[in-house]
C-alpha cells in the first residue's frame, strides 16, 4: 500500500507487511490495532475513525509510547500480547517530517510500527485532547468499514484470525 499525507501532499509513506522493523529503522510513532473480547477497539479524531496510536515523546522506548498512547485513545494500556504485523516507512525528502508540530528533530524518513496487540482489560474511553471518541466495534460495523485505516484493520484482522 502507498499513499500521501500533508497540505501540500509532500510526504509519502509505504505500507510493509513485515514481522520485522529494518535495521536501520528510525521510529517516530506507535499504532496498535486493539482487542478486547473479539472486537477492535479504535479512536475518532477530526480525520474519523482510526487505529489508536501516535508519536514517541522524547525519552520514550516503543514499548512506553504504545502503552501510552493506547491509555489516551482507547482508555486501556494493559497489553497481554503485541505481535507487530507490519510499518509505515514515511518520507519527506522537502522538510523534516511533523516539523509543522514542532518535532523538528525528527529525520525526512521515519518508520511506524503497527502491532496486534491483545488488550488485558477493557477499554474506558478516550481521554486525549485530540479524541473525540472511543469504541469496540465488530469487523463488519460501520465505522469500521469507513475508516481511512481500513485496508491497515482488515489486514491485521485477517492475520490475526488466521494465526
Amino acid at each position: 500500500m502507498k499513499g500521501v499525507w500533508g497540505e501540500k501532499s509532500d510526504t509519502d509513506w509505504e505500507f510493509y507487511l513485515s514481522d520485522k522493523l529494518p535495521d536501520d529503522a528510525k521510529i517516530s510513532a506507535m499504532m496498535g490495532l486493539s482487542f478486547w473480547n473479539g472486537e477492535i477497539a479504535l479512536t475518532k479524531t477530526k480525520r474519523g475513525w482510526e487505529i489508536p496510536g501516535g508519536h514517541m515523546e522524547e525519552g520514550e522506548s516503543s514499548d512506553e509510547c504504545l502503552e501510552r498512547e493506547l491509555n489516551e485513545e482507547i482508555g486501556s494500556s494493559v497489553i497481554v500480547s503485541k505481535k507487530l504485523f507490519g510499518f509505515r516507512q514515511i518520507t519527506n525528502l522537502d522538510r523534516k517530517v511533523y516539523g509543522t508540530e514542532g518535532r523538528s528533530n525528527y529525520p525526512r524518513k521515519t518508520v511506524v510500527p503497527y502491532s496486534l496487540v491483545e488488550l488485558g482489560a477493557e477499554p474506558t474511553g478516550a481521554d486525549a485532547e485530540d479524541c473525540l471518541d472511543s469504541g469496540l466495534f465488530d469487523i463488519c460495523d460501520s465505522e469500521v468499514r469507513n475508516s481511512h485505516d481500513y485496508e491497515l484493520i482488515i489486514l491485521g484482522y485477517a492475520l490475526k484470525v488466521n494465526s
